[in-house]
């Protein structure tokens, strides 16, 4: 088992656990919808839930570079799975009885969610950077755009209190992952895109 293999796996068992709670989590809603007030925000931040903790196996592999598993690295990565499965965990309530309004259970819990992901990604970001050749977002236009614009909507996310604000940050928070992609597709083929 290479270096990279033995960290990977206890990274990919941390994360695997996260999304267990947020597809549990959809899968409890919709058993009990009838219930319940679900309206969009929680449906909305348990897909972006799952989508980043999908890219988060990209920022796994981007570490492939490691040349040995050194102990401060193995707490780190227990540590920033550990964060993102609190944070995934609360995404949606486990006691339909105290929160049938989902929408009061989300402003009540969105800066435990936002926050603990936005510190998972802050150190991600920094692991990042300390591995040479593990640094896509620094390596084209596409790449950094996505980057910042990740962050300039997560932060508003953390911070606004307005439902349809919330809304429409969670709508282009969504979009970003079908965007940025393709953008980097029609690159790759050699379709220039202007980002700017």
């Amino acid at each position: 088992m290479s270096v990279f293999e033995f960290v990977f796996s206890l990274y990919s068992l941390l994360f695997g656990l996260a999304l267990a709670q947020v597809f549990g989590g959809f899968g409890n809603t919709l058993q009990e919808r009838h219930k319940l007030k679900v309206g969009w925000l929680t449906p909305l931040l348990g897909l972006f839930v799952i989508l980043d903790l999908t890219s988060f196996w990209e920022i796994g592999w981007q570490m492939r570079g490691i040349s040995r598993p050194y102990f401060l690295f193995l707490i780190a990565t227990v540590l920033l799975a550990g964060i993102y499965y609190l944070a995934a965990r609360l995404v949606f309530p486990r006691n339909f009885v105290e929160w049938p309004d989902f929408d009061v259970y989300y402003f009540r819990h969105k800066q435990w969610v936002y926050g603990g992901i936005l510190l998972c990604n802050v150190v991600a970001v920094m692991a990042l950077l300390s591995v040479p050749g593990a640094r896509p977002f620094m390596r084209s236009p596409i790449g950094f755009a996505n980057f910042l614009t990740y962050f300039a909507l997560l932060i508003p996310l953390l911070l606004v209190r307005s439902k349809r604000a919330s809304i429409v940050l969670l709508i282009l928070m969504l979009s970003r992952y079908a965007v940025f992609p393709l953008l980097v597709l029609l690159a790759a083929k050699g379709v220039h895109t202007r980002l700017f």
